[in-house]
């Protein structure tokens, strides 16, 4: 096997090469009285697949009176709630293209983020943008421009009256390469950057994900809707008439009760799962099958065992939308360290510092390339051009090995490496082995300019609750399974670590700190 082997329905065949809104009338049409959109909290409110088209058409002919015209670009600052959905699927029913934001977003990051996208329109909730707004603009986008979801007069603009407004036909013939959003990355290395994402981008997602799992229809969106996972589960129940279960956000308190009261049988887990109490209801979930990414080996078979839950690998990002993936039916991949093999609709490669492909079994740079990756970023011809190799080749800045059967497996990030003395060390590596010292909750490797060896190696740790651990026994440990050269130089204990919106270590966050004897900072060599 070198890719996953997917069958689509005759529905989901019928909707290559064409786009969401041709996505959205399908659905309508096939599933009209499923549901499609319910809130587990507040106000509860739900729609069936045709009220999402109709409401959807509703909000697209108010939005083209109001005057967006095909390439505009539209702001949406809205928390998890049903007026993301449908401000997302009305925006690109126009022709335009949507741009999220966070709603922890400070006035600063949102004019940048709205500016840099050529942004002229903007839709959010009403206490988001009164914090916002400064001298009759919010941003670059004048108030005659925004519409407000719920209360607030600021706006000039209310997304109750869009909703009111008769449906009229489309204006627009859409085209798969046209943009649907510009996605902003989270920007762990230097500003953030806004990923073109096409139709295509999306109906491939959707297609391709709904095969994975085929009969998973009640789908738990607990992660923020600005952020890409949510919107791809929403292409995902698009394709095969399932419902998004709308949660203000993610959870651990909450998480079990929304799998267990809503019968949740699709949700991204990780190994916490096993921290929760016991319960006589574990075993009667109906979540079966579940993605994950990067849990440890050692978490599958216990939550197998206690849940009957089939955790799986993905690799995905918002550059190239899903990539590989290890199949639900492979229990002899479950926990191996594989990131499994390529979507139907992707390829692969491993390469060099030349770009050059490598053999199998050789570490290198992994590459995509297939329909419905992005188009690039956008306003950055330079990380364009470096990025993209000839014949459509993405890269990714991860490495990792491709075997002979196509099967991948990670080891870090290639702009997350530490240079040592001209040994190239993976940060990645130094977590996962240090990771599994007990006492060690939380670990970040980062590397600290020095004179004499270029680079040295930090590791910032967060104990357990109760772990009374010692830099000595860092660095003990961290000698009996790395290469001398890779044993970290200081060692820092702190109570957390800083993480970016789409849950990642803030590694730019931590590299940007003083230098590495600041206080708290312990020198193993003195």
């Amino acid at each position: 096997m070198t890719q996953i082997v997917a069958t689509l329905t005759p529905h989901q065949q019928a909707l290559r090469g064409k786009t969401i809104p041709d996505a959205l009338d399908a659905a309508a049409q096939a599933w009209p009285d499923r549901p499609a959109l319910h809130e587990i909290e507040g106000e509860k409110r739900s729609l069936t697949w045709s009220q999402v088209r109709t409401v959807t058409a509703a909000v697209r002919s108010g939005l083209e009176t109001a005057g967006v015209r095909p390439g505009d670009k539209v702001g949406v600052i809205v928390r998890n709630q049903l007026e993301f959905p449908i401000a997302w699927l009305a925006i690109v029913e126009a022709g335009a293209a949507i741009v999220p934001l966070n709603p922890k977003y400070t006035a600063r990051e949102i004019d940048f983020v709205l500016g840099d996208a050529g942004a002229t329109w903007l839709i959010g909730t009403g206490d988001l943008l009164e914090a916002t707004a400064d001298d009759g603009r919010i941003g670059p986008v004048d108030l005659d421009h925004v519409v407000s979801i719920g209360a607030g007069d600021l706006a000039a603009l209310s997304f109750d009256d869009l909703l009111q407004t008769p449906a009229t036909p489309r204006r627009t013939d859409l085209d798969p390469l046209d943009i649907a959003n510009i996605q902003f990355t989270s920007g762990t290395t230097g500003l953030p950057k806004g990923c073109l994402l096409t139709h295509e981008y999306w109906m491939e997602m959707g297609i391709f994900g709904a095969t994975l799992n085929p009969d998973s229809v009640r789908l738990l969106a607990d992660h923020p809707f600005y952020y890409m996972q949510n919107q791809a589960y929403l292409m995902v129940a698009l394709f095969k008439g399932g419902a998004l279960y709308i949660t203000p956000g993610l959870s651990r308190r909450k998480f079990m009760n929304w799998l267990h009261d809503y019968r949740i049988d699709f949700a991204w887990i990780d190994e916490d799962l096993l921290l929760f109490p016991e319960d006589p209801r574990d075993k009667d979930l109906a979540l079966t099958r579940a993605p994950v990414a990067g849990m440890p080996g050692e978490a599958y078979a216990p939550i197998e065992e206690r849940f009957g839950i089939k955790a799986r690998e993905c690799y995905a990002s918002t550059e190239i939308g899903s990539g590989t993936a290890v199949p639900f039916e492979r229990d002899d991949l479950a926990g191996n360290g594989s990131m499994g093999f390529c979507f139907p609709n992707r390829e692969s490669k491993i390469v060099d510092e030349r770009f050059e492909e490598v053999p199998p079994g050789t570490a290198g740079e992994l590459c995509f390339r297939g329909p419905g990756m992005m188009l690039g970023y956008h306003n950055r011809p330079e990380a364009n051009a470096e990025l993209f190799l000839p014949g459509g080749w993405f890269r990714t800045g991860d490495i990792a090995v491709k075997d002979a059967d196509g099967q991948h497996f990670y080891i870090g990030r290639l702009r997350d490496m530490i240079r040592r003395s001209g040994e190239n060390i993976s940060a990645a590596e130094l977590e996962l082995h240090i990771g599994t010292m007990p006492g060690v909750d939380d670990i970040a490797a980062v590397p600290v300019p020095d004179p004499d060896r270029e680079e040295e190696v930090k590791v910032i740790i967060v104990p357990e609750g109760g772990a009374d651990l010692t830099a000595d026994q860092v660095v003990a440990w961290a000698r009996e399974g790395l290469a001398p050269f890779k044993v970290p130089r200081y060692v820092e204990f702190r109570t957390e670590l800083p993480y970016t919106a789409s849950g990642k270590i803030h590694k730019a966050a931590l590299k940007e700190e003083p230098n590495p004897l600041h206080e708290g900072v312990i020198d193993t060599r003195l």
